[in-house]
């Protein structure tokens, strides 16, 4: 499994248990006589499952299992510079959207916008370096040749 795919992987695991355990505590509030949670915990718990652990682990799979470019996994710098836009988002809305619906301005309004402008454009970055490896780059005669060059130079199992 390539690194990529193992880092997005294991950020997707993390934002799991951290989602759910949001989820938990927001389902708790009403049982120990807290008032519901409202804004912006139904909201960052949304994000934190569906950027976080749903579009990162669809990542991390992509990158390890669609089919190689001429042999190559080709992408690799693209897919990182998507992880890195993607958790960077995620992060940076995590703590500027509490801040702003404290009523903090400024400063956090704009942190806030950063964090839905970075992860659109760690999904562009994902679209792009994924696309070569979705469209049909090699013809079948092709693609036999590349399988048969790999089995040739694995060594026999002992």
């Amino acid at each position: 499994m390539p690194s990529l795919s193992r880092w997005c992987i294991r950020a997707a695991l993390a934002y799991l248990v951290l989602g759910m355990a949001l989820g938990s505590w927001m389902l708790l509030q009403p049982a120990l006589d807290e008032p519901s949670l409202r804004h912006p915990w139904p909201s960052l718990h949304a994000h934190i499952l569906l950027l976080g652990f749903l579009f990162l682990l669809i990542m991390g799979v992509a990158y390890w299992m669609f089919p190689r470019v001429r042999g190559q996994r080709t992408g690799r710098e693209g897919g990182w510079v998507a992880f890195a836009l993607v958790n960077a988002g995620l992060i940076v809305r995590l703590v500027a959207e509490p801040a702003v619906s404290d009523g903090h301005g400024g400063a956090w309004r704009v942190l806030l916008g950063l964090g839905a402008v970075l992860p659109t454009l760690g999904a562009a970055a994902f679209a792009v370096t994924i696309l070569p490896r979705v469209r049909s780059v090699l013809s079948p005669e092709e693609a036999r040749k590349v399988r048969e060059r790999s089995i040739t130079r694995t060594p026999p199992a002992p």
